[in-house]
């Protein structure tokens, strides 16, 4: 029976990819402590997002849920990647952040030091990750290229270096823009493109506005949720830029593009893509 709601499709494959994340790095990783502290944060509760997405794209290209264990590699570098950023962003020379999802931070568990180096472990063993996939070559070195693209000095990195640099200053709506796109949403975008090439189904412009829109919309249904604490008051966040009433309006037109990008999308079940944009009304 095809899976038509993206909450059951997580359901039913996340268990799996779970077991498949530990099962590798307890495999692979052979010094003790890094292991531990890499599987410490690999394992602080996060929703799997982003390799979720990922392999929701390509089961809505065609791929079978039989098959797509055989994908679990690409998605794990996506979650590894995903890991390490947190890991560097908590530390005290960025956002000195004591918790993460309600646990001590990396650095809090474990020291600076071997934080650091549990980030530099999952960033490096993610394209270790995707060079050994049994996909093909051209697949294989797509993902490469579009998850460095994207995460690297050109995507994510970027706008971490924004982010630490401009504290000082107000950045107006642009350059915020500019900056969640690059800290948040390109990482997104790199899953939902990379599960479509992953599975063979021609990349559109649609897919890309799709992803584009749900990469930033994440951002600000982040800011919102964090409007009332109080933490965010001196920080760069649309609530505190425009208010919570428009960012509320900017976030509802962000999933409205989204919907009328994947509608418009050819020769895929669009189900799985529509019924995540769910999230945003939680």
């Amino acid at each position: 029976m095809e899976i038509k709601n993206f909450s059951e499709f997580c359901d039913q494959v996340l268990p799996d990819f779970n077991q498949f994340l530990n099962d590798r790095l307890n495999s692979e990783i052979k010094q003790e402590t890094l292991k531990e502290a890499m599987l410490y944060s690999l394992n602080t509760g996060g929703k799997r997002v982003r390799p979720m997405l990922f392999l929701a794209t390509a089961y809505s290209c065609g791929v079978k849920m039989t098959d797509l264990s055989k994908y679990f590699d690409i998605a794990g570098a996506i979650e590894l990647i995903h890991t390490y950023s947190l890991i560097h962003d908590d530390l005290p020379e960025m956002d000195d952040s004591d918790y993460r999802r309600g646990k001590l931070s990396n650095h809090k568990q474990f020291g600076v030091g071997p934080a650091v180096l549990a980030g530099d472990g999952l960033l490096t063993q993610a394209f270790y990750w995707i060079a050994k996939s049994s996909l093909e070559t051209d697949k294989r070195m797509a993902s490469v290229r579009i998850l460095a693209h994207n995460a690297g000095p050109m995507g994510m990195v970027a706008g971490q270096m924004t982010d630490i640099t401009m504290e000082d200053k107000k950045l107006d709506e642009t350059e915020l823009t500019t900056l969640h796109k690059q800290k948040t949403a390109d990482l997104i975008t790199a899953a939902v493109t990379m599960g479509a090439f992953c599975a063979g189904h021609e990349l559109s412009k649609n897919l890309v506005d799709y992803a584009n829109s749900v990469g930033l919309a994440f951002q600000l249904k982040d800011d919102l949720n964090d409007a009332d604490d109080g933490e965010d008051i001196d920080k760069n966040t649309f609530p505190n830029l425009i208010g919570k009433k428009a960012t509320e309006t900017k976030l509802n037109d962000l999933v409205k593009n989204a919907l009328n990008a994947v509608l418009k999308e050819e020769n895929f079940d669009k189900n799985l893509l529509v019924s995540f944009l769910n999230y945003f009304k939680e």
